[in-house]
């Protein structure tokens, strides 16, 4: 049968739906205090759908909706912002803790000019609503994408009836806090685990979930385009000094430099000459949980006086790289950023700062007032954050801050 025709535009994505569980009790309990902790959370969870590589479409109150063109990056979105979350949720009283719960579906759907629609956004919906506060669930088409990519096991959680749906969606947990009693699970699906376990699952299950300690392999190639290259695996990657780090950077970094460079952004074969102002890479909360290592170019030079610098001049320039070390220990190369301080008048939601994102495969992600310039808003939104009194910049934590000592001009005397 053919497929009858239709003016309408559609695309294959990876939809993320999130909101805030509890929302309406934590509202009648203080409402002001909820009110800034959604803002500041709406605020964390879309700059890390960003940092992978995601769009945020929709969502009003406590709900955010975005799509992303791999399902991959967007499970890893997911895990960073749960886990970016819980170490907010870790400073906050038991009972004024604000957790999220996410789903993700991949599929096709309609698109509009003021937003996405159709099945696809709607099941993303409906995993969002079985998902545990703090976890996540995915649809069977994204588990099949992402299981080998991931470092965890994901927990299957049976077949469910959702709304208005009309088959029923096989369900998994990337973060293993979701009950399997979270909807209605077919009895098919129980006769099938019963079978699965007479003919050896408990053994499989083990297997999956026995703790096991990472070991070094060689490097090997990634299809994915927002990650071409995995360099190498180090071990126990949770317990990574500031040396191990550095160490890491320093074997990396050059060829992180070659694939940025494929970009064509002029800064890409000079920015490593320049002043970097970490002593070594650390990991950046608003960057995805990412090492990430500061360097500024001349001009910006003020940098380097951290709070004291004052509103840097027309054309300074800072960069930003980074690299994952994840769960497992594989060392992947992650985005880069950039500042450009243009001419007054650039910008002035900005201060006149041009933001620019560089996929790790070269590919330019996003520019101010350039190329896919609506992906890089939530730039100019978290760095607002940080005041014109300092220029809208963020600075190198203390602990791993360097000072240079400029050397005083000869007298001319």
């Amino acid at each position: 049968m053919a497929l009858s025709e239709s003016s309408a535009n559609r695309k294959l994505t990876t939809i993320l739906s999130a909101d805030a569980a509890g929302y309406s009790r934590l509202t009648g309990d203080d409402e002001e205090a909820t009110h800034a902790t959604l803002n500041a959370y709406r605020e964390l969870v879309q700059e890390l759908i960003g940092a992978y590589g995601g769009r945020v479409f929709g969502g009003a109150g406590d709900s955010v909706m975005a799509e992303f063109p791999s399902p991959v990056e967007a499970v890893r979105s997911a895990i960073a912002i749960q886990e970016a979350l819980a170490e907010r949720n870790a400073e906050l009283p038991p009972k004024r803790r604000m957790q999220f719960r996410i789903g993700i579906n991949l599929g096709d759907v309609i698109v509009e000019s003021h937003g996405l629609y159709g099945d696809s956004v709607n099941i993303a919906a409906r995993l969002q609503a079985l998902a545990a506060p703090g976890d996540i669930c995915i649809s069977e088409i994204v588990q099949q994408q992402v299981a080998n990519k991931l470092d965890r096991p994901l927990r299957p959680l049976g077949r469910h009836e959702v709304k208005n749906i009309a088959e029923p969606v096989s369900v998994f947990s990337v973060l293993g806090t979701t009950s399997v009693g979270a909807g209605k699970v077919r009895l098919l699906a129980l006769a099938l685990a019963l079978v699965v376990a007479a003919s050896g699952a408990i053994a499989w299950w083990w297997l999956q979930t026995e703790p096991r300690l990472p070991s070094p392999e060689p490097a090997a190639d990634v299809t994915e385009a927002a990650r071409p290259s995995r360099h190498f695996t180090v071990g126990n990657p949770a317990k990574l000094a500031a040396a191990d780090a550095l160490t890491i950077y320093d074997r990396i970094r050059e060829a992180m430099a070659e694939m940025y460079s494929r970009s064509g952004n002029t800064y890409m074969g000079q920015y490593q000459t320049w002043r970097r102002y970490n002593s070594a890479p650390y990991r950046s909360a608003t960057h995805g949980r990412r090492f990430v290592s500061n360097y500024a170019n001349p001009t910006a030079r003020a940098y380097g006086r951290f709070p004291s610098a004052g509103t840097l001049p027309v054309g300074s320039v800072l960069v930003k790289d980074s690299f994952e070390v994840t769960a497992r220990g594989d060392v992947v190369t992650g985005p880069l950023s950039i500042m450009e301080k243009m001419a007054p008048g650039f910008n002035a939601d900005s201060r006149d700062w041009r933001y620019t994102q560089i996929m790790p495969n070269g590919e330019i992600f996003g520019v101010t007032k350039g190329e896919n310039a609506d992906r890089v808003t939530f730039c100019i939104g978290c760095h607002r954050s940080a005041g014109d009194a300092n220029d809208h910049l963020y600075f190198v934590p203390k602990k791993y801050r360097r000072q240079f000592f400029e050397t005083p001009a000869p007298s001319t005397q």
